[in-house]
């Protein structure tokens, strides 16, 4: 299939490349999360949320509240000296609501008090009068032409359509078509550590923000606003997170704890429970997609029709991007005559749903991949030969049209698992009591932000005073093994030894604007980064020796521990070279990151892809209905590893939250009220419900690439996820079109099945 070989890395080999992390042992040995970090003048602090998903608010008595001992403040809306409202794209939620709730556990009051005690007694005096109002509960209802508005603009936040080709005549040509909709589920992220940490003061009349989050400069920023503040007072430390996978890439408490601080003049410490967490917190988007797809005889796709209806709740947060992304990975990277897309994001009283890990192409990619099942049975072809006939070519132009970077990872993922032993093996068999089935997917993803997005990025590289190789940049450390990159990256790029580099990341007080951590951007980012900086860091640090010890400049070799002779002798340490040096005399570099964004005139479309393909197996016990994932298969082709400790992390992690999403991950809301508040209602797959996974890397790049590693953080979910759910309907032959596959349908459709 192609011409030059695949670069492949075996599981095994991963294996043994990986190291243990650099910052393992700090946070088993501490207490490493901002919710651990303890002041002992602080004060707690509590958050008083609607009880109601939709309510007027028509009155606020905070007397009581204030008069029992050990309060220090109760703060309503009017409190807020600064901007009363924040957000992305759309600033549309209130720090603390004043005139109306949209959904359950909306802030409208907070209390600082001496003892968590007295901080809840605070908040059950406080009286708040409201009128209810109808609830908005389903996405459909909210956009009918006599819904209640959540918002006053109406309930249809965002809308993107995508039309090319001639449909009528693409559609004409097809001896197969398949038209079904298809539903995934609201997911929850479930990490360590929940939404919590400290606001302190500095001293000098400015605050310093801990919590965890993964933009710290973006938040300083609108917390400044939000406080009145000048920016330069406000300090923001937001590493490390404590997992996030999405759910803390935007400010959710951290103003109220400001405010609180700001206020009381004392620290104060927020930590939401478990059950707040889940009111409060951000959720997956659920989606209805309505899909209709046609190939011809011969099995080659000529059209997809394609209507995505998401839930977005009572903000927008991420919604839109979230639609954005969904619109234009629903195609995947198949080519196809003609495509008619459109996504409508509507606002309901359901919670809130915004940025999560797949981040609105998994929810589609479910959907497509079974579409291209089903299509490739239709036309008598093997599901994978039905994908490889269907390529795009790899200089093809983007989903919606865009011009991107030529990129051969599908067709590498499909070639190398063709003749996998999971793949070769018999797919589907029933073995008395349990039926089994092997399933495939094959995604792409894109990469970073879209066309217009914070995709630009700056990073500082210098030599410390101790010696030390610094690299500061404002990503935060998520689990993601970020530190190892670092030191990875920066060791091979400067010809040091990962010892001599020192990560200084996500600080606002020591750290520049790198944009979001998000979109998996982190590590691809900062290896651009290396590769600007390699040749500008090794003249500078070896001027600066040779100035030093009086030799030429080309006579010395930037490598482990300093500067040596071409014979390796070592010439003069970096430590020693910091120590020698005046402080302005030290390298240090500025590096400016450009945006990898598409020429064309495409508003958030993107111009970089990865891709992976998986195949997954499972035994479906007829009696229970259960589905127990036995083996997955995954295959990623982004590029060269990085790391392989956290390539492995993100590929097995991603892989069991794309598990959990197929088979039992849930949280349905009745009346906009979830279903479930804790994880005792709220399963997620565990250690005991792992498969055995086996994950390969594909190194593969096009010649002159100039990009080099994908981000490595979401796109094992969005395979999994899909290739599940084509193994449960190759082991059942149900027809799953909503995610998770519950136990009490596939027993229905067995026992009405002849």
């Amino acid at each position: 299939m192609n011409q030059r070989p695949h670069l492949v890395i075996e599981h095994r080999e991963l294996l043994a490349r990986a190291t243990p992390r650099p910052d393992a042992a700090a946070k088993l040995a501490a207490t490493p999360f901002p919710s651990d970090r303890q002041h002992p003048q602080a004060l707690h602090g509590a958050i008083l949320g609607s009880p109601h998903p939709h309510a007027r608010i028509l009155a606020i008595d905070t007397g009581a509240a204030r008069a029992l001992p050990g309060v220090h403040a109760v703060l309503t809306a009017a409190d807020v000296p600064g901007q009363g409202s924040y957000g992305l794209r759309h600033i549309d939620r209130p720090v603390l609501c004043a005139d109306k709730v949209r959904c359950v556990g909306d802030p409208v009051a907070i209390v600082a008090a001496d003892t968590p005690a007295q901080a809840q007694a605070a908040l059950a005096a406080i009286r708040v009068d409201y009128e209810v109002l109808a609830t908005v509960d389903d996405p459909v209802c909210a956009l009918a032409e006599d819904a209640a508005p959540v918002h006053a603009g109406g309930n249809l936040l965002h809308a993107m359509t995508h039309d090319r080709g001639d449909l009528a005549a693409a559609e004409a040509a097809c001896a197969h078509v398949v038209e079904a909709e298809y539903r995934s589920p609201r997911q929850m992220h479930a990490y360590l550590e929940t939404e919590g940490g400290i606001v302190e003061h500095d001293g000098n009349g400015g605050l310093i923000v801990c919590f965890g989050c993964q933009n710290p400069e973006r938040d300083r920023q609108v917390l400044a606003a939000i406080l009145g503040l000048h920016p330069d007072t406000v300090r923001v430390v937001g590493t490390p997170i404590g997992g996030s996978y999405g759910g803390k890439d935007e400010l959710t408490i951290q103003p109220l704890a400001a405010l609180l601080a700001l206020h009381t003049g004392r620290p104060v410490r927020l930590h939401l429970s478990r059950s707040e967490s889940v009111d409060l917190g951000v959720k997956r988007h659920p989606m209805q997609i309505r899909l209709r797809t046609g190939c011809d005889a011969a099995g080659r796709l000529r059209f997809m029709v394609a209507d995505i209806l998401a839930d977005t709740g009572a903000y927008a947060t991420h919604g839109p991007e979230v639609l954005d992304a969904a619109v234009e990975h629903v195609s995947g990277p198949y080519q196809y005559d003609a495509v008619s897309l459109r996504g409508r994001l509507a606002y309901t009283n359901n919670g809130i749903a915004g940025a999560f890990r797949g981040f609105g192409a998994v929810q589609v990619q479910f959907a497509l991949e079974r579409q291209m099942d089903v299509l490739a049975a239709r036309a008598g072809l093997d599901p994978l030969a039905f994908r490889a006939l269907n390529l795009a070519a790899p200089d093809a132009p983007g989903p919606l049209g865009q011009q991107v970077l030529p990129f051969d990872g599908p067709a590498r993922a499909l070639d190398v698992l063709r003749t996998h032993p999971l793949w070769t093996a018999p797919r589907s068999h029933t073995d008395g009591r349990y039926h089994y089935g092997t399933g495939l997917a094959l995604v792409h993803r894109s990469d970073g932000f879209g066309k217009g997005g914070p995709n630009t990025a700056r990073i500082v590289l210098g030599l410390a005073a101790d010696g030390k190789i610094e690299l500061r940049t404002g990503f935060t450390e998520m689990g993601q093994n970020l530190v190892g990159a670092i030191h990875a990256l920066a060791a091979s790029a400067l010809g040091c030894a990962e010892d001599d580099v020192r990560p200084v990341i996500g600080d606002t007080a020591h750290t520049p604007d790198s944009g979001p951590t998000a979109a998996s951007r982190a590590t691809a980012v900062l290896h651009r980064a290396m590769q600007q900086a390699s040749t500008d860091w090794k003249q500078r640090i070896t001027v600066a020796g040779a100035r030093l010890l009086g030799v030429a400049a080309d006579s010395l070799v930037p490598a482990a521990g300093g500067l040596r002779d071409h014979h390796g002798t070592l010439c003069i340490s970096y430590p020693a070279l910091a120590a020698a040096l005046a402080p302005a005399a030290r390298p240090l570099l500025t590096l400016v990151i450009a945006a990898e964004e598409t020429p064309s005139d495409v508003p958030a479309a993107h111009y970089v892809f990865g891709a992976s393909a998986a195949i997954a197996r499972v035994r479906v016990d007829a009696w229970t209905g259960q589905t127990r994932v036995e083996h997955i298969a995954l295959l990623a082709a982004l590029g060269p590893v990085v790391s392989a400790q956290g390539f492995l992390g993100q590929m097995e992690g991603g892989a069991l939250m794309g598990q959990g999403m197929a088979t039992i991950e849930d949280l349905p809301t009745h009346s906009g009220r979830y279903q479930a508040r804790n994880l005792d209602a709220y399963f997620i797959p565990t250690l005991a419900d792992a498969p055995a996974m086996e994950i390969i890397a594909v190194e593969n790049l096009p010649d002159d690439d100039p990009v080099g590693p994908r981000g490595a953080g979401e796109i094992s979910v969005n395979v999994t996820a899909p290739a599940i759910a084509n193994a449960i309907a190759a082991a059942t032959g149900f027809a799953v079109r909503s995610l998770p596959v519950k136990p009490d349908d596939i027993l229905d459709y067995l026992e009405n099945t002849p």
